[in-house]
């Protein structure tokens, strides 16, 4: 394979709404460059880079995907990053290590929640951007509206440099307006031509609107164009690349994947407008307590490691060679892992086809398969480097379930396949809950969480999945009168006895403990020694609960008196003599359930917000207040996590995947009466043994 110097790669980012076209525009792309003899298709399960079953069952992307291409003697690098809200993180990853974003916005729909999504992570990202208006030959198309549509929504940066000739059925070429000439396509093949004449005054239109972003983005265009009232056509091309690959000007493309409409002139674009590696901002680093800047004429070897996935060979980790080049079978530290590792044979993919390279290039990506400590989001470094590159924080689940394995052998394999899988995918989560014992995954949305068992059962792990049980607590509400707790038990040889009286009482709700113990005991009445039984007997009943089976918080114990025996007296009579004293205590308190309440922070359109406020109030929640942005609004509220298990699905069903929320644990509120109720009587806590 021909070895590409830096200059010679684009590293290109396909990103918008689900379901707009992204793969289709990515299988055209290889069509059209001849990589692929026919043109794949998502829908018929044949695309190259929707690979896994989970997507083809779907006719969705799930997972960013890779394939490369050589168009008029450089490659380009196509990274297909997922749409759905469920999976971009992925779609952000795949942001940070791209040069240049083409955002997709469909000609019939225009911008989606999905597209402002992405959109703000390629504005954080600071990489060059083009939007496709793409999906031009369908029905009610309209690129006028979508070109409307991206400027008051995403940016007003954002001007047409591609005209539609025709739209819907009729949509058959485009006019390049920083060439001034048509181009008509039939069958994938493109002919030249003079603007049509009716779309002189279009075309005059369109050039005006160039000029004025153009010429903000320089103070002598500035100067002139203020002065002359225009910009010739070689002041707007001298400033256009720069003006791009800045961010400074969002040049709106148009095209149909389907019919090959124009995907040559993008090709063109993205050759000859994207930066190359050495065009892109410096990678941001960490070494110590020193920021660093990585560009890619840096000599020694670095990478970043932003997807991996499983095949016949194993793991397959993908990477950006942010610097130095790499060549195989040689050696190089992972920093976030702090361990060495041996590269072997590098890749170029495909989707998932491989093929074998033997070094890659300062700014190329590229794979390894088979690493054993190196997983998505890692830095890689040459051996004698020690930094490591900035990377977003993957975003905290919020959609939780437990997981529980069919048999035993399903057990015994369960957590292994497990891990495999979230250390594929960063924004998955899996940890035992110490309370329950569940074993618990999180993730972004109930889709990836079905992904993620679909994965387990092509494994051969059968599961099962339930909500988890809510961490509900319990605590008392007066103060308890003195309370016996007695352990006496004589079997014949020496028997068990302990006596303790105590005295409950709540501790106030900010107290900076949730249980405190304190030690009345005068006159020896019990040993010095058995005291701390006594202590330890109700904490583990606290542990175990009174009422309910949950934790109980907030009480303060008096220990006040006690009897013993020389002989039969132990740290377990003692022991249980503290539980049993504990659990009779609490029920003469005004023992309560409290349940966990959470901040809820919603971020939806402004016209789902009566909705959404509604929705809170049904499910016991509190709006606290809204803070409008653009068309967005965001609803802070608190609500009691019983109600919002299943948030994430319920507010996919009621925005249309348009919203978005985060959950973080506030306090413990107690539970109203009726509800509680039904909790407790469903609750069978365990009564001490004898």
């Amino acid at each position: 394979m021909k070895k590409y110097e830096p200059k010679e790669i684009r590293n290109i980012v396909l990103v918008g709404q689900r379901g707009v076209g992204k793969t289709s525009l990515g299988e055209a792309f290889l069509f059209q460059s001849k990589v692929n003899t026919r043109m794949c298709s998502v829908d018929e399960e044949t695309s190259t880079f929707d690979f896994e079953p989970e997507e083809q069952k779907r006719h969705s992307t799930i997972a960013t995907a890779t394939a490369w291409l050589e168009w008029n003697g450089r490659k380009i690098n196509v990274l297909d990053a997922p749409g759905a809200s469920d999976f971009l993180n992925d779609t952000r990853m795949a942001i940070e290590v791209a040069d240049g974003a083409l955002v997709l916005v469909g000609a019939t729909d225009g911008v989606q929640v999905g597209t402002e999504k992405v959109w703000a992570f390629t504005e954080k990202a600071a990489i060059a951007c083009a939007v496709l208006v793409t999906g031009m030959d369908k029905e009610r198309a309209n690129f006028a509206e979508a070109v409307k549509d991206v400027q008051e929504t995403l940016t007003r940066r954002a001007v047409p440099v591609f005209l539609p000739i025709g739209q819907e059925a009729g949509f058959k070429g485009l006019v390049n307006l920083l060439e001034q000439k048509a181009y008509l396509f039939e069958d994938g093949k493109m002919t030249e031509g003079p603007v049509p004449a009716d779309m002189e005054g279009a075309v005059a239109t369109a050039m005006e609107a160039i000029m004025e972003v153009i010429a903000e983005t320089d103070d002598a265009l500035t100067d002139k164009y203020l002065e002359e009232g225009e910009l010739s056509l070689d002041d707007i091309k001298g400033a256009f690349p720069g003006a791009v690959r800045n961010g400074k000007l969002i040049p709106i493309l148009c095209g149909s994947s389907k019919k090959l409409i124009g995907i040559d002139t993008v090709l063109d674009f993205v050759n000859e407008f994207f930066p190359s590696p050495e065009q892109r901002k410096p990678f941001i680093a960490k070494d110590g307590d020193n920021m660093m800047e990585i560009t890619v004429d840096r000599a020694k070897f670095s990478g970043l490691v932003f997807k991996s996935f499983t095949t016949d060979i194993g793991r397959v980790s993908i990477f950006r060679v942010v610097s130095g080049g790499i060549a195989s079978d040689g050696n190089f530290n992972n920093v976030t892992q702090q361990k060495k590792e041996r590269c072997g044979q590098l890749y170029v993919l495909r989707g998932k086809k491989r093929d074998n390279v033997e070094f890659l290039s300062p700014g190329d990506i590229g794979a390894v398969a088979k690493l054993k400590a190196t997983f998505t989001g890692d830095t890689i470094v040459d051996e004698s480097d020690n930094f490591i590159f900035e990377v977003a924080p993957a975003p905290v689940p919020v959609a939780v379930v437990a997981v529980h394995p069919k048999s035993k052998a399903d057990e015994d394999k369960l957590g292994g396949k497990l891990n495999d899988i979230v250390q594929e995918e960063p924004s998955l989560k899996v940890w035992r809950d110490p309370e329950t014992s569940e074993q618990l995954l999180g993730g972004m949305g109930q889709m990836q969480l079905d992904v993620v068992i679909e994965k387990l059962r092509r494994n051969k792990v059968e599961v099962e999945t339930t909500l988890p049980r809510i961490p509900y607590r319990e605590t008392i509400t007066k103060k308890s009168p003195v309370t016996e707790g007695k352990h006496k038990k004589q079997s014949g040889g020496r028997g068990q006895f302990g006596v303790c009286f105590i005295e409950l009482e709540p501790l106030p709700s900010d107290s900076p403990v949730e249980f405190e113990f304190v030690d009345k005991i005068f006159g020896g009445a019990i040993p010095k020694n058995w005291i701390p039984s006594v202590e330890k007997g109700i904490r583990n009943r606290m542990a175990k609960g009174v009422i309910a089976g949950h934790q109980v918080i907030n009480v303060r114990v008096t220990l006040l008196d006690g009897k013993y025996h020389d002989v039969d007296s132990s740290d377990a009579a003692f022991q249980m003599a503290g539980s049993k004293g504990f659990q009779a205590a609490v029920k003469t308190a005004g023992a309560v359930l409290l349940e966990p309440i959470y901040n809820l922070l919603v971020t939806v359109p402004q016209d789902y917000m009566g909705a959404i406020m509604g929705d809170i109030t049904s499910k016991r929640g509190r709006p606290l207040g809204s803070e409008q942005k653009g068309k967005m609004v965001t609803i802070n509220a608190q609500v009691p996590l019983a109600e919002i298990q299943k948030y994430s699905a319920d507010l996919e069903s009621m925005t249309s995947g348009r919203g978005t929320f985060t959950m973080t644990f506030d306090h413990y509120e107690r539970v109203p009466n009726e509800i509680a109720d039904k909790i407790i009587s469903s609750a069978k806590p365990e009564e001490e043994e004898e």
